[in-house]
């Protein structure tokens, strides 16, 4: 097991729920041998905030997560997930108003794309932020501006063999950051596919990423 997946949001009225459920959830996977847990850090906007305000909920949330985490030695991984966290400068800010290596990304390599960043770009926010990796959900899309500007939603799910992104260079580019923990296999696009044929385009997947590691 690479990591235990969470679904929180420090956005959320009762917000001390959320750290207490992902204090929990943590002291579970450490019982369990497990190093990282997956959380969300906001998953939607809210009336009046800023990205300073945005930032600063989400920061003191994984600080008090941080404050039981941290000493059992579970590291939390947020998401690049979302409206708001998958904006480069939030991550930036959060990473530097909590300043612990405790917290890391989950790199989802889909997602700054979803977002809509050119694609060129994507391999620039994932250059920039490779050291703070500490687990990855692996996928792959597809859109007819793939170097432009666009809107969130604005692509197509594809099997991580066939879409846009350079999955090669990806890799090449965390592995050089020193990252040296799971490749994990998300691939969204399988609803647009016949039930039967999901298993081989779920093979063929595993096939690819294992070939990027050769």
């Amino acid at each position: 097991m690479c990591a235990v997946l969470l679904e929180n949001d420090f956005i959320r009225e009762d917000v001390k729920g959320e750290i207490d459920y992902v204090v929990k959830a943590g002291k579970a996977a450490a019982d369990l041998g497990v190093k990282v847990a997956r959380i969300n850090a906001l998953m939607r906007e809210a009336p009046g905030f800023t990205l300073e305000k945005y930032i600063e909920r989400a920061a003191s949330s994984i600080k008090a997560c941080n404050r039981s985490l941290a000493k059992i030695g579970v590291s939390l991984a947020v998401e690049n997930h979302g409206i708001i966290a998958n904006r480069r400068e939030f991550l930036q800010g959060l990473l530097k108003e909590v300043g612990s290596e405790n917290l890391g990304l989950t790199l989802d390599t889909g997602n700054f794309y979803w977002f809509g960043y050119p694609v060129q770009e994507v391999y620039d926010i994932i250059r920039e932020f490779a050291g703070h990796v500490k687990h990855t959900h692996i996928k792959n899309a597809t859109t007819e501006r793939k170097n432009e500007r666009r809107n969130p939603r604005e692509i197509v799910m594809a099997p991580l063999y066939e879409g846009d992104l350079n999955l090669k260079l990806i890799v090449n580019t965390l592995k050089g950051a020193g990252y040296d923990h799971d490749l994990t296999i998300e691939d969204e696009s399988l609803g647009r596919f016949p039930l039967e044929e999901r298993r081989k385009i779920l093979k063929k997947d595993a096939d690819f990423l294992r070939s990027l590691l050769g």
